[in-house]
């Protein structure tokens, strides 16, 4: 892999990484203005770098501003107006935390920021369950909706995946760091006996708590455990869980029908192309079922409640029959956002679905699926071993549920 410099300031080196002639990702090494009268043209230098490729983009440097308070050591408290602005820069941007490194001290951190504005094939929007652990998430994203025009539920949900992508850009799962950070936090307050030292000691115990309420959430979504809730400190199952669950659905390699093994992405894609058109090209023509002479099973009274027009409560209750934790679509919403937000947007819902009934025509995109394998057995190998699962969008389901109902 080849690297070219494609722009310096004295603020700044952007690089370029090459693979192929071609460019695949920039690294922008960054070092911030230590006056703080002079932090906003940071926060501008920034979105101006944010701006200068579409290509992954990963920004390192010393940044010499806090995105919290708790990064920093000391008692003196750092200005809010300089934490809201550097946060404001980096959501404008669409940039994700990855981790602080270094020394205790702030300025011997290092900040890494990780670009989520990628392609569709390099970065998937995935709504967080953990996200309405957060007291100001649902109050925004309500807002938000109500204030989008009504006129087609799909663009107000392309609108509202946007706002949540930003929303929780950085809210990144760095559980294990953030709780350790905090536990030291609490525990340089434990030995306080002071009024101040035992207030802060309960609000940052408080913060701790919060912390660990995230981490089970996050993961118990990742672990697909439907019996099991969280509350007792079910972290570490779900967790294991979670991580049996990825290493017995990883698939190293393929075979073909002739026995080799490929193991890169585009053959192990063809390999399954291939074994799907054979399976379902028939070469025989199929038997046409006569229905003329059939005997009729449906009464009057069925079919009077099978054309019956739909009700907004049936699609109330099909959205409560759905597990929250199921698997998202290509859109990446979850039934617990649709769950969660069913009061503001389930009307909407309703309406448009019945509207495409009635007119006998969806959208081009509502019945898009992640197709994705699963090992009928340990040590899979080939196409046999495997069975294919269908991820539909919620929307879709939920009105394949209604007419199933």
């Amino acid at each position: 892999m080849a690297c070219e410099v494609v722009g310096y300031s004295q603020n700044h080196v952007d690089v370029n990484f090459i693979e192929n002639n071609a460019a695949i990702w920039m690294l922008s090494c960054f070092y911030g203005f230590p006056e703080r009268e002079h932090r906003k043209h940071s926060w501008d230098l920034i979105r101006r770098l944010a701006g200068v490729s579409q290509i992954p983009w990963y920004i390192i440097g010393d940044f010499n501003d806090l995105l919290y308070s708790s990064d920093k050591w000391g008692n003196l408290p750092h200005p809010q107006s300089l934490m809201d602005g550097f946060r404001a820069a980096i959501d404008d941007c669409f940039l994700s935390e990855l981790d602080l490194s270094g020394g205790k001290y702030t300025w011997e951190k290092r900040l890494d920021l990780l670009s989520t504005s990628f392609s569709k094939k390099q970065f998937r929007f995935k709504f967080e369950n953990t996200w309405l652990q957060e007291p100001n998430f649902r109050k925004e994203v309500s807002d938000f909706w109500l204030e989008l025009p009504t006129v087609n539920i799909i663009p107000k949900l392309v609108s509202v995946l946007s706002f949540m992508a930003r929303w929780g850009g950085n809210f990144f799962h760095k559980f294990r760091d953030k709780i350790r950070r905090q536990k030291e936090v609490i525990r340089l307050l434990v030995d306080r006996v002071d009024e101040d030292g035992i207030s802060n000691y309960f609000m940052e115990k408080e913060k701790l708590n919060d912390l660990l309420c995230h981490e089970e959430v996050y993961w118990k979504q990742r672990a697909k455990n439907f019996w099991l809730t969280e509350g007792d400190a079910n972290t570490k199952f779900f967790h294991a869980s979670a991580s049996a669950r990825k290493k017995a659905n990883y698939l190293p390699f393929l075979e073909t029908d002739s026995r080799e093994e490929v193991s890169n992405h585009e053959d192990m894609c063809q390999v399954v192309k291939d074994y799907y058109t054979a399976v379902f090209t028939s070469g025989h023509n199929a038997e046409i079922l006569q229905l003329d002479e059939s005997e009729r099973r449906i009464t009057e009274e069925q079919n009077h409640m099978l054309v019956a027009e739909m009700t907004f409560e049936e699609f109330s209750v099909a959205i409560k029959q759905i597990h929250p934790d199921k698997a998202s679509g290509p859109d990446g919403l979850n039934p617990a956002f649709f769950q969660q937000f069913w009061s503001i947007l389930g009307r909407e819902v309703y309406e448009s679905c019945k509207c495409w009934l009635d007119s006998i025509s969806f959208p081009a995109n509502l019945n898009e699926t992640n197709m994705v394998l699963i090992p009928k057995k340990k040590n899979a190998r080939c196409m046999k071993d495997l069975r294919p699962i269908a991820l539909c969008n919620v929307l879709y389901k939920v009105l394949a549920k209604v007419l199933s109902n």
